[in-house]
């Protein structure tokens, strides 16, 4: 490959994640990754930072990584025009996974992050002469609660949403596609640890209410059994990114998601009963948590009736294997939260999958 690729969030748990599969491959592209830093030194740091949580002896690779003092809450990303000219000279691919993933933000501030920063990431790439493609990041949940099933071609109604995050990454879809720039959006459902070996630099959303189950912090869960917890490993969300960034044909969105193999809530509790050693919680009527609860926020994905299709995410892929069975990536995903008491003591993601292996 011969390309230069402009990537934001690879600070967070899947741009990280992305990030590694660009440097392990052959002949892999120049990198130019967005940091939030106040100069060049600063940038350096925080990309040394990413590459520490990745690997214990960084790649020979690395040197293709050329950080980029960047922010999506500045106008013009806050770039020095330097680099601005550098970017819009040279890249050829965009790779946006930069958001806000926090639930519960004020409306006025998700949008901050999720749409303005979004729209500013566009009018980067609408100046790049060569821009051959635009993956944007978004989530399997732009359909709010309404439908019983999304396929990746369906229309959605900008209604319903569970939280401002929901919502404001529908806007972010919606400014890509009037931008008119070649662009794919993919679309994760909830992404946890690496298949195999469990490995995560992240503990929110499935894990906070797994690890106060695992402490014994509630005895019941407000939640419907047939409920379904879409987990997606995050190597397979990477490996269709890559395929949405680098297959010729592709355009429109791609749901990055378990599908068929998504499990229910009865499910969920089945596979963790025994490796955490607790008895499965009762299950209560949904909205009955209080606010204070460890699990509060993440309630109403307790109750959802929604299955995602994925026939264009699987088509992307080499093989039509498709996501992981949750017997495959469930030990490791509990066995890595325990291993690193839920992520006090992390292993680095080459360490997590040489103790895999072993």
């Amino acid at each position: 490959m011969s390309d230069k690729i402009f990537l934001t969030g690879a600070t967070g748990f899947l741009g990280m994640a992305f990030l590694a599969r660009l440097l392990e491959a052959d002949e892999g592209p120049e990198v130019f990754l967005a940091v939030r830093a106040g100069d060049g030194d600063e940038a350096g740091e925080r990309v040394s930072k990413i590459l520490a949580q990745l690997y214990d002896d960084p790649p020979a690779s690395a040197s293709r990584l050329h950080p980029v003092c960047a922010d999506l809450t500045a106008p013009g990303l806050g770039l020095e025009e330097a680099d601005r000219r550098a970017l819009i000279d040279g890249v050829d691919k965009v790779v946006h996974c930069a958001a806000s993933v926090e639930f519960t933000l004020p409306l006025a501030e998700a949008r901050e992050i999720n749409v303005e920063g979004v729209r500013r990431v566009l009018e980067l790439a609408g100046e790049m002469s060569g821009l051959e493609r635009m993956v944007h990041v978004s989530t399997a949940y732009v359909c709010g609660r309404e439908p019983t099933h999304f396929d990746e071609d369906d229309e959605i109604t900008g209604e319903g949403f569970r939280n401002t995050y929901e919502q404001t990454k529908w806007e972010g879809e919606q400014a890509i596609v009037e931008a008119g720039l070649p662009y794919v959006i993919v679309r994760p459902s909830i992404v946890v640890g690496e298949a195999r070996s469990g490995w995560t630099s992240s503990f929110n959303v499935i894990y906070a209410p797994l690890q106060a189950f695992a402490r014994g912090m509630f005895t019941e869960i407000p939640a419907d059994p047939e409920g379904i917890i879409d987990l997606v490993p995050v190597d397979y969300v990477a490996e269709v990114m890559e395929g949405a960034l680098y297959q010729a044909e592709a355009s429109g969105a791609f749901h990055a998601v378990a599908g068929e193999r998504a499990l229910t809530v009865a499910e969920l509790l089945e596979h963790t009963r025994a490796p955490l050693d607790r008895e499965p919680p009762s299950l209560t009527p949904p909205g009955t948590l209080g606010a204070d609860h460890p699990a509060a926020v993440f309630e109403p994905y307790f109750d959802v009736h929604t299955r995602f299709g994925d026939q264009r995410a699987r088509s992307l892929l080499p093989s039509s294997a498709g996501p992981p069975s949750p017997d495959d990536y469930m030990p490791a995903m509990i066995d890595y939260g325990l291993h690193t008491h839920w992520g006090k003591q992390p292993l680095t993601r080459q360490a997590a999958r040489a103790r895999a292996a072993t």
